[in-house]
């Protein structure tokens, strides 16, 4: 679990990093594969776990802008001392990492930056229509375990044939 939570917030923080600080405002998003769904549930997952957690006290638009302004800069790697600035170099820092791994640290499945980055400003916001983020956090953990099992499957040695049994037989006349 631990795993996966820092995987979501690397993934956040590179969506953050890519896209414009003037672009913070909550909408709808269209998805039309598996890959753009878990781009986009990594998103709207953590930002709801930041908002809960870092923005409690003030979860205003300006307070949202200075986060994701943050994670901006975190991708072109400039530094501050401001706690939320901080906090969106450290989701900056492991989105890029993301991106190199690949989703969820498979290769196969591409990272979309832009739905990222939505997924989690819609967290952010509060945004209430489409999928919420129970939802995602759902359907975040059921990807991983499918995807778990793929590699246990993978790894695991085959099961050695059966073999026959030999039975003590006796002649009858």
């Amino acid at each position: 679990m631990k795993k996966l939570s820092i995987f979501t917030i690397v993934t956040m923080a590179l969506f953050l990093v890519t896209t414009s600080c003037s672009n913070y405002k909550a909408k709808t998003v269209t998805m039309s594969s598996m890959n753009d769904s878990l781009n986009y549930t990594l998103g709207l997952y953590n930002g709801k776990g930041i908002k809960d957690y870092y923005m409690k006290s003030d979860s205003s638009d300006k307070a949202i802008a200075a986060l994701i302004d943050a994670v901006d800069k975190a991708y072109k790697t400039e530094i501050s001392k401001d706690e939320l600035y901080k906090l969106g170099l450290q989701i900056g820092g492991s989105l890029k990492q993301q991106k190199k791994q690949g989703l969820m640290g498979d290769s196969t499945l591409v990272m979309n930056q832009e739905l990222v980055m939505q997924g989690l400003v819609n967290a952010l916001n509060g945004f209430g229509e489409g999928m919420k983020p129970t939802e995602a956090e759902q359907y975040i953990q059921l990807v991983m375990s499918e995807i778990q099992a793929k590699k246990m499957a993978q790894q695991a040695p085959p099961a050695p044939a059966a073999q026959p049994q030999a039975v003590d037989t006796v002649s009858v006349q």
